[in-house]
């Protein structure tokens, strides 16, 4: 991909980052995922590694906007019935 692509997020996994990514590619905004060069050099899962969410330059305040309403819930807040 082109070098001069901006970081308009980090994720904390390789699902958050897919997520992202949809959301700027559905709205528009060329996207993809760069993982770490460390993942790979270890041989370890992407899925435990920081990944960065990368647009164009001239993208990306609108991307960080789209995002910054993005809440990704990692528990429940109360479990759920029974």
């Amino acid at each position: 991909m082109d070098t001069s692509w901006k970081t308009a997020a980090t994720a904390s996994n390789e699902f958050e980052a897919t997520l992202l990514r949809d959301i700027l590619v559905d709205s528009g905004i060329p996207a993809y995922i760069e993982s770490s060069g460390t993942a790979t050099f270890l041989q370890v899962g992407s899925a435990l590694m920081p990944m960065r969410i990368m647009v164009p330059p001239e993208r990306l305040a609108e991307a960080q906007t789209i995002l910054a309403e993005v809440e990704i819930i990692t528990e429940p807040d109360e479990p759920a019935d029974e």
